[in-house]
């Protein structure tokens, strides 16, 4: 396993180590500047196919394994985990023509598929990462599409929480000895 680090390395590095202490063998790649996720891809140099690519602040029950079949069953470039997002809107909103109101719903909900954070790349998917600057995984997915490759989405229905807020980091302390436990 590989570690991208570039904001307090020391701070990570000595905490993970080698990751023996984890049971894995871990190697970083050092960003001198932020390269954005797809950016930081461009060390590596024994590309897997398909290469794994999670965010750091994620914690799921996700089955990687059934990921993986998903992606070779879709012969895609590029594979994005994706979890339903639901919003509601607080209010009645109304659909209008110029000044004239067409209709008014009350407090409606708009669901969206949103990233998870979680990613299969392919190989054929390292040609596209640009040699030098930042470049995030939304530039990779655009580029990819733009250029007519296949990217297809796998839906997370396991547990997944991004723990980038103090409150969900709270949330996954908890959770997380629940689910050690299970």
């Amino acid at each position: 396993a590989r570690i991208s680090t570039f904001y307090k390395p020391e701070k990570i590095k000595s905490y993970f180590g080698d990751g023996s202490n984890f049971g894995l063998q871990l190697d970083y790649l050092d960003e001198k500047e932020p390269m954005g996720t797809a950016g930081a891809l461009r060390m590596v140099e024994d590309w897997p196919d398909p290469m794994l690519v999670l965010n750091g602040d994620i914690l799921t029950r996700l089955s990687y394994a059934g990921m993986l079949a998903f992606h070779r069953e879709h012969q895609a470039a590029l594979t994005v985990a994706v979890r339903e997002y639901e919003m509601q809107v607080p209010y009645g909103v109304i659909e209008q023509e110029g000044a004239r109101v067409r209709s008014i719903r009350e407090k409606p909900r708009q669901c969206y598929f949103v990233n998870a954070g979680i990613y299969l790349i392919g190989r054929q998917a390292r040609p596209f990462i640009p040699s030098e600057g930042r470049f995030d995984m939304t530039d990779l997915i655009n580029v990819l599409l733009a250029k007519g490759e296949r990217v297809v989405s796998f839906p997370v229905h396991e547990y997944w929480l991004d723990i980038g807020q103090h409150a969900d980091y709270h949330r996954a302390q908890a959770d997380a000895a629940q689910l050690l436990c299970a």
